[in-house]
């Protein structure tokens, strides 16, 4: 049976989720940083917990992948998780997992009945001395301006199905625009536990592409956030070379890689 936790008792999961740094979005939600949603098999001894945060991100762990798992997956994802996303016309949910070949086969059953794709993800860790070395303090032309951005942690159409006040946080950021037009943003995401914070890089246009801008910026949201005390994890998928290439340069080490299951249709 799964049971949906109330923020009170989000603390009953924590230890299913601090382990590991990719993790550490399931951290965020538990410790009431960023909105979302706890599942756990059962109140009193949990074996395995499912955290949602909002929009389409979970991370789920148990203490021992077991084939009982796959009715608790499948009610959380068929009655709790995937009515909402119909509504709010989400089109793609994942699900993080560390890597396990039980749990391949529990997760590949669980979900049989949908569309799912399975791919590798890496998280690196900033080398603060090779990033300390660095000199992106380019000259830029008249266009380009850099400068600081606030946004909405979680799209509002999201409010009505969590009721908390945490929706009115917003999450920071820098971005590069070029005559005014947005080219470049890099994100504190939000996703972020004790002094760490997952890094969202975007670069717009297809035209204004490696030109160095996502560097530049991710560059100078890493010294703004530096100076606060914080510490920046860098993800990106495992065959995503120009990402992977933008974290190098910046100083960036692997660290993790692990499993993620794509949902496309519900």
């Amino acid at each position: 049976m799964a049971v949906e936790l109330t923020r009170e008792e989000f603390a009953i999961a924590e230890g299913f989720f601090n382990k590991t740094m990719f993790q550490i979005p399931a951290l965020a939600v538990i410790n009431s940083r960023f909105p979302g949603k706890v599942f756990v098999d059962n109140k009193e001894n949990p074996r395995a917990a499912l955290v949602w945060a909002l929009s389409r991100w979970s991370y789920l762990s148990c203490t021992e992948f077991l084939p009982r798992h796959i009715s608790f997956i499948m009610e959380v994802l068929n009655t709790m998780i995937f009515p909402i996303l119909g509504e709010v016309g989400e089109s793609d949910f994942e699900v993080y997992c560390d890597n396990n070949a039980i749990r391949d086969s529990i997760l590949n059953e669980a979900l049989k009945n949908f569309k799912v794709n399975n791919h590798h993800e890496n998280t690196f860790i900033l080398n603060r001395e090779r990033f300390e070395k660095l000199d992106f303090e380019q000259k830029l032309t008249r266009d380009l301006e850099i400068c600081e951005c606030i946004l909405p942690i979680v799209p509002e159409v999201y409010h009505k199905y969590y009721p908390y006040e945490k929706f009115g946080r917003k999450v920071f950021g820098m971005a590069v625009t070029k005559n005014g037009e947005l080219i470049s943003q890099c994100m504190n995401n939000g996703f972020a536990h004790g002094n760490r914070y997952f890094i969202d890089l975007d670069t717009f246009s297809n035209s204004e592409r490696n030109k160095g801008y996502g560097t530049l910026i991710s560059y100078h949201l890493i010294i703004n956030q530096l100076k606060k005390g914080l510490l920046p994890l860098w993800e990106t998928t495992v065959d995503n070379m120009p990402s992977q290439k933008v974290a190098y340069k910046l100083g960036f080490e692997k660290a993790e890689e692990y499993t993620v299951y794509t949902i496309t249709k519900f």
